[in-house]
């Protein structure tokens, strides 16, 4: 039965084992060695009862806890269409950070990308082939609420280690040596805004994750779901 093992292994090669990876992967093993013991016992072969064995089973995804089967081309339409109102949102808002060289830098890369997005959400959206937009795919629901939570995590990490960077960068001679601050004009206080604000335009990124697992449910296979489309 080491054929049998060496396929079972390879249905959850894409899993981390676990303890519930490891008792489907003995469920199954046990089912279809049944399986082989009953249809050899009826005559079959042993290659033939293998071959048929292998065969009741071909995917264990729906399985896994947590796995939603989505239309996984619908799925991606809309992420692509969320990815350019954000990018469209933040090309607006660094509009006035234009007035120093970095901002007007990531003002016109932010634009470009715009525009990329914006072409390639307006060639996915045309796609008519119904076949195309039926391809499922299994997610992990209970994945992308952990990325989620991580995503935020890193972000508010991120932006606290930005915000005490600048701060020590540019008045950490100032704390140091108990001197006051001396702001030259309006141009340097916009600077010293602009730096403060640049790890907040990042918010995009947890933002876009957090929206991914309602998305997962919105395109998730099934009658009901079928019938909001």
């Amino acid at each position: 039965m080491e054929t049998l093992r060496e396929y079972v292994d390879s249905l959850f090669c894409k899993y981390k084992e676990d303890k519930q990876i490891q008792e489907l992967k003995y469920e199954i093993f046990t089912n279809l060695e049944a399986k082989v013991k009953d249809l050899t016992e009826n005559g079959l072969s042993y290659d033939k009862a293998i071959v048929m064995a292998k065969e009741s089973i071909t995917s264990i995804d729906y399985l896994i806890d947590g796995n939603k089967e989505i239309y996984i081309n619908k799925f991606k339409l809309e992420c692509l269409q969320i990815t350019l109102l954000y990018s469209l949102i933040i090309w607006i808002v660094t509009i006035p950070i234009s007035i120093v060289e970095t901002g007007r830098l990531l003002n016109a890369l932010l634009l470009v990308f715009s525009i990329v997005l914006g072409v390639n959400y307006i060639g996915a959206s045309k796609e008519k082939n119904k076949e195309v937009l039926l391809v499922k795919k299994f997610f992990n629901i209970r994945s992308a609420y952990r990325i989620r939570r991580i995503a935020w995590v890193l972000w508010g990490g991120g932006f606290i280690a930005s915000s005490i960077y600048v701060t020590m960068v540019r008045f950490g001679s100032n704390i140091w040596f108990s001197r006051s601050v001396k702001i030259t004009g309006p141009y340097e206080f916009a600077s010293i805004v602009i730096n403060y604000c640049y790890p907040f335009l990042l918010i995009v990124v947890p933002l876009f994750i957090n929206s991914i697992p309602q998305l997962l449910l919105k395109y998730e296979v099934g009658d009901l779901n079928e019938n909001k489309k």
